[in-house]
């Protein structure tokens, strides 16, 4: 399998403590929640509701505020600003028990309708929830792969697929939109995992770009390469990558191939090609939450007249989306 656990570009917000625990006074007390977010995270976490649950109950009082939209808000990824969201904060308010204004009050203060501001803290968090220990993007890159570019939010990653005549995936073909959350960054890292460790080498060429670095790990069946825009950009420039990965001799035919998102991203498009001389029996798409959770969402797909199928998610949540396949022939 390709994974490029290439959490592509992860977009990264968010405020407060990772693990929704409150700052603390220099005495030892909790002290008070001073944003919107770190307020409503504290008191959803007391309350012993989740937000399926905390959902659940808004949408028994008439409030329709979905479950992704009430996490940004207690990540502080965005804040209630329209008429029917800060109805909901006083429902919540309600619901959680606390003080009539208690969470209102905290928005006093808006922030541009939009995303927060990105930080380094949410990709972390992120990757450490996604990824499992000594997972080959920690094995190459160390500690710094939780820090996989972190100063760029992914827009939209299109990734195709193509398979050769034994069943193994030869080429990998990307182009990724990123836009820069700060100042100064000047290149985007790729990481992709090969299924089969007996790969003798990899090629990369850049269509959009420049490559700058390559390092490969046979004995991991690990490719990362670094790929620089040809300026530093400026916050909130975007930049265009785009790039093949030729797939040295393969003995072992691949059953599937994933993407590790780490944050959501606007669009994520897998396209894959079979050989026809080696089409698959089935094939079906797939979401996972992380790399050691079951598969869900499963979906079965229908090779079209190229011989391809794909996935193009309408919502790209953080998480794992693949593809996988029965292989047909003498091997099965």
């Amino acid at each position: 399998m390709n994974q490029p656990h290439h959490p592509p570009a992860a977009e990264e917000t968010g405020s407060g403590p990772a693990d929704g625990t409150a700052d603390r006074t220099a005495g030892g007390q909790p002290s008070a929640p001073s944003t919107f977010g770190e307020a409503f995270r504290t008191a959803l976490k007391a309350s012993g509701l989740s937000l399926q649950r905390l959902h659940h109950h808004l949408g028994e009082r008439g409030v329709s505020v979905s479950p992704v939209t009430l996490s940004h808000w207690q990540r502080g990824r965005s804040q209630p600003e329209r008429r029917q969201s800060l109805r909901a904060v006083g429902e919540i308010e309600h619901i959680l028990g606390l003080p009539r204004g208690a969470l209102q009050t905290l928005l006093a203060s808006r922030r541009p309708r939009g995303r927060a501001v990105s930080t380094r803290g949410e990709t972390s968090e992120a990757l450490s929830r996604i990824l499992s220990p000594g997972a080959p993007l920690e094995m190459v890159l160390g500690a710094d792969a939780y820090r996989f570019n972190e100063h760029l939010v992914s827009l939209s990653v299109q990734e195709t697929v193509f398979l050769d005549a034994q069943g193994c995936i030869a080429r990998y073909a990307v182009s990724h939109v990123v836009r820069a959350a700060q100042d100064g960054v000047g290149r985007l890292t790729a990481h992709h995992n090969l299924d089969d460790v007996e790969t003798p080498s990899v090629q990369v060429t850049v269509q959009c770009g420049r490559l700058e670095t390559l390092r490969f790990r046979q004995e991991l069946g690990s490719a990362v390469f670094d790929i620089g825009f040809g300026r530093p950009l400026r916050r909130g420039d975007t930049a265009i990558v785009g790039y093949t990965l030729d797939v040295g001799p393969r003995w072992t035919p691949s059953d599937h191939h994933e993407r590790t998102l780490a944050v959501p991203v606007r669009q994520y498009l897998l396209h894959i090609f079979f050989h026809p001389a080696r089409l698959p029996s089935a094939v079906f798409g797939y979401y996972k939450q992380a790399s050691g959770a079951e598969r869900r969402d499963i979906r079965p797909l229908v090779l079209d007249a190229s011989h391809s199928v794909h996935i193009m998610p309408a919502k790209c949540t953080g998480g794992i989306y693949g593809i996988a396949w029965e292989r047909s022939g003498p091997d099965r």
